[in-house]
């Protein structure tokens, strides 16, 4: 078994592709109002509208998605500027290095590098 893809359920798709957008500095490899993705390496990060399915959903903490990046203090950055809600300060767990944040629709992303 391997992971294919996670997704969180989004309110507004434009909102959170205009997020996404600018968080991952990458475009989606499909962008529709029911459902859109973007593609990190065989992996899909998708953004779920259960309104167009006419489908009642709780916004935000739906999932955690967890994305390693290589600098964790320049994501850390770049992420403080965009998001409205960064958890806290980066966390350091011996050679892991983390933060979380809420995104444009209530849902907490984390991303972490590991020191060598």
């Amino acid at each position: 078994m391997e992971l294919s893809s996670v997704y969180v359920t989004v309110e507004d798709m434009d909102r959170a592709l205009e997020f996404y957008r600018e968080l991952f500095d990458s475009e989606p490899v499909q962008e529709e109002e029911r459902f859109s993705m973007f593609e990190f390496d065989g992996t899909d990060f998708g953004l779920y509208n259960p309104a167009y399915d006419g489908e009642d959903a709780e916004y935000g903490t739906n999932c955690v998605p967890n994305f390693e990046v290589d600098d964790v203090d320049a994501a850390y950055e770049r992420t403080e500027a965009l998001a409205q809600n960064v958890g806290h300060d980066i966390l350091e767990v011996g050679d892991y290095r983390m933060f979380q944040f809420v995104d444009s629709e209530g849902n907490t992303i984390e991303v972490f590098s590991v020191d060598d």
